[in-house]
C-alpha cells in the first residue's frame, strides 16, 4: 500500500484544490479525499498524476508494513460488509418479489392445469435466483468492489 504526495505536489506547483480538480477533471471533493489518504480508484490516481505531470509512482510513496497491513485489513472489512449487504438486499428483494408473484397466482381463478404450470414456473424462478446472483456478483459487484477497495482485488 502507498500513501500519496498529492498535496505536496499540488502546493509545489502553486495550485489550489479547485485548480487541480479542474485540471484533472475530477471534483474538488475527490482531491480532498485523495489528500486525506482516503481510498480512490486507480483511474482517479491516473487523472491526478497526469494533471500534475508526474507518474502515478511519483505520486505515491510506500507505507511501512504495519500501516500496509492495517490499511489492507480496513479495506477487507469494508468490502466484506458491502458484499454481505448486497447479498442480503438481493435475497430480501427476491423473496418479496417471489411471494408477490405467488400471491397473484393464488388469487387467479384459472384451471388446475394452468395453475400447475404457473406453480412449476414459480419454482423455476427460485432455481434461477442463484445463477442470477452469481452473475451479478462476478460481473457487477466484484468489479465495483475491486475498484473501490483496490488492495483487496484478486
Amino acid at each position: 500500500m502507498k500513501k500519496n504526495k498529492v498535496k505536496e505536489l499540488r502546493l509545489s506547483q502553486h495550485l489550489s484544490q479547485e485548480q487541480l480538480a479542474e485540471k484533472a477533471n475530477v471534483s474538488v471533493r475527490t482531491i480532498q479525499r485523495l489528500e486525506n489518504e482516503e481510498d480512490v480508484s486507480s483511474s482517479t490516481l491516473n487523472l491526478v498524476a497526469k494533471a500534475l505531470r508526474v507518474s502515478v509512482d511519483d505520486l505515491l510513496f510506500e507505507l511501512d508494513p504495519d500501516e500496509q497491513q492495517e490499511k489492507l485489513q480496513e479495506q477487507e472489512d469494508k468490502r466484506y460488509t458491502e458484499f454481505h449487504t448486497f447479498k442480503l438486499f438481493y435475497s430480501s428483494i427476491y423473496i418479496v418479489i417471489m411471494l408477490l408473484i405467488y400471491t397473484l397466482i393464488s388469487m387467479l381463478s384459472i384451471s388446475d392445469n394452468v395453475y400447475d404450470i404457473l406453480e412449476i414456473l414459480w419454482i423455476g424462478g427460485w432455481m434461477v435466483m442463484i445463477p442470477v446472483r452469481r452473475w451479478l456478483i462476478v460481473n457487477k459487484v466484484n468489479p465495483k468492489l475491486d475498484q473501490k477497495y483496490p488492495l483487496t482485488a484478486n
